[in-house]
């Protein structure tokens, strides 16, 4: 029999057993809640060693950091092609990719000048890379804006606060690592026809890098009260401006986020730097002010005509949604023209000589081929298009189609793949044909 000294003891352990169940039982359920995805992006989960890594990021993105970069640039110019102020931003630029630890290069071009500026101009792109740790995959992520003015002012929005953003994010991601390879990029020669950007994407094509997606910043840093940034995305990237969507959102970032599509097909190179990227199948995706800055191309392009807590926001939400992507384990499916090339001349279906940058002909029949980068899933078929219209229809992989059309001129080539799970992805090329007679 019990006595009421241990029947009491008894019961006091029973009770502290009962409040140690329930406090772990609490702590597992704080912890499964803490590792479930805190971004809505298809069936891609990620970890709260994820969420803490953007949460650093965003926080190392201050008005500060924001400013010091802005002042610096400001002070070389004007930055026009050409000028010493260019030439020294350009040295700047490298310094600061340098001391980030990232690997650095300078990329000389020369080029022509557009209908505005009738002489060759000569200038440099800078380009630092942040190495991702996944051998296996060769995607890569390029952030990139023109440091380069107009010679009538110093240039701060147009566009020395996309080159901020570039400067910025670069200094953030710097302090981590990534399982894709992050490429952050300035340019110069945007404002004599995208000449920086345009020597950037040819070497990047015959280097046969596999850009995954491309970002652009152009005048980023004006608001008078929208507090909007306008995200515009070529056809197969949409994802990527969900989860800028989702970032805003989940981090309070707190800018009102509008969207739009950019549109490959005759887009004719106008726009901004992205423009360079589209003609070689690469996908884009470009962040805009809502506001309108009618200082820009002038002498009031300075700081004041800078809001430092505007940028420091687009800024952040560039490098936290790149941050994401860099880790993102699986993309949906992305298909690509890759042959013809772009730039080159065919016979017979053999690739002859380089032509004209953004330029392809082909001479009689050829064989129209692709790839399918990303494919997690079974690929149904593909349909290849001709001005619009479907010519052909592939069911097993590797998709091509032989073109054999009497055919004079230029004319548009497209391909769609689908896969099991219902989604698509295009392509799309301008292809000047002579094809006289139809081989058999």
């Amino acid at each position: 029999m019990q006595t009421p000294t241990s029947l009491f003891y008894r019961l006091l352990s029973i009770i502290v057993l009962i409040v140690l169940l329930s406090t772990s039982l609490s702590s597992a359920l704080s912890t499964s809640q803490q590792t479930q995805t805190p971004l809505s992006s298809g069936d891609n989960p990620t970890s709260s060693t994820t969420d803490t890594k953007i949460e650093q990021v965003i926080s190392l993105i201050d008005s500060d950091l924001i400013l010091n970069y802005l002042k610096t640039l400001v002070g070389y110019g004007p930055r026009m092609d050409g000028t010493f102020g260019c030439e020294l931003a350009g040295h700047y630029i490298n310094r600061q990719f340098t001391e980030m630890g990232l690997a650095t290069r300078s990329q000389n071009w020369s080029s022509w000048g557009n209908s505005y500026y009738h002489h060759v101009y000569d200038g440099q792109n800078i380009e630092g890379t942040l190495k991702g740790e996944n051998s296996d995959d060769d995607s890569l992520l390029v952030f990139n804006a023109h440091y380069d003015s107009v010679a009538a002012g110093p240039g701060a929005n147009d566009d020395g606060s996309g080159t901020v953003a570039v400067l910025a994010a670069a200094y953030a991601l710097s302090h981590f690592t990534f399982q894709r390879t992050l490429k952050f990029v300035t340019v110069s020669g945007e404002e004599i026809g995208l000449a920086g950007s345009k020597a950037y994407a040819k070497e990047a094509y015959e280097r046969n890098d596999n850009i995954l997606l491309e970002i652009n910043a152009d005048m980023i840093g004006h608001d008078v009260g929208s507090n909007a940034l306008r995200i515009t995305t070529s056809e197969d990237v949409g994802w990527a401006g969900d989860i800028f969507q989702t970032i805003n959102q989940n981090y309070s970032i707190d800018l009102t986020l509008t969207r739009g599509k950019i549109n490959r097909v005759n887009h004719r190179l106008a726009g901004s730097d992205f423009s360079s990227f589209l003609p070689y199948s690469w996908e884009s995706l470009c962040c805009w002010e809502v506001d309108d800055d009618t200082n820009f191309h002038t002498a009031a392009d300075n700081l004041s005509n800078v809001n430092i807590s505007y940028l420091v926001k687009t800024t952040r939400i560039i490098a936290a949604s790149l941050a994401y992507i860099a880790d993102l384990p699986d993309i949906p499916l992305q298909v690509r023209i890759i042959s013809p090339r772009v730039g080159f001349l065919y016979n017979a279906g053999m690739e002859k000589y380089r032509i004209e940058q953004f330029k392809t002909t082909v001479i009689n029949d050829i064989w129209v081929w692709t790839d399918v980068y990303d494919a997690d899933a079974p690929l149904l078929r593909a349909e290849f298009y001709y001005d619009g219209k479907l010519a052909y229809t592939d069911t097993e992989p590797p998709f091509n189609w032989h073109f054999n059309k009497i055919s004079l001129g230029k004319h548009q080539v497209s391909v769609i793949v689908y896969d099991t799970l219902g989604r698509n992805s295009s392509d799309w090329r301008s292809i000047r044909f002579i094809n006289l007679f139809k081989n058999h």
